[in-house]
């Protein structure tokens, strides 16, 4: 997993700017003894931030917002997820049944 140094060379960023991140709460690294490691989540975020912030200039407000609504598409995907586990372990009538009651009014 990258270290700070190697999150500043990959993404070409300044080291202010991705300290800023960090205390933003928008990436979160593990603090280790050796400083913070960032796991695949936190790359495909710097990415994702690094593309709004450079190429499409939002601002920090913005940002916020924009981070805070895909945190919770994140977070009902896997709400979504577990339901649809937990649909598919029920007897195969009432699955059926369910899954019925789910599909769209065609009205």
């Amino acid at each position: 997993m990258p270290n700070f140094d190697d999150i500043l060379r990959i993404h070409h960023l300044q080291h202010v700017e991705l300290q800023a991140w960090i205390e933003h709460r928008w990436v979160r690294p593990r603090t280790t003894d050796q400083g913070f490691v960032f796991d695949e989540l936190d790359e495909a975020r710097i990415g994702l931030i690094r593309e709004l912030r450079q190429e499409l200039s939002v601002d920090e407000e913005a940002l916020d917002v924009v981070l805070s609504l895909l945190d919770q598409l994140y977070a009902t995907r896997g709400v979504l997820r577990r339901v649809e586990e937990a649909i598919g372990a029920l007897p195969p009538p009432l699955r059926e049944a369910i899954r019925a009651r789910l599909q769209p009014n065609e009205s």
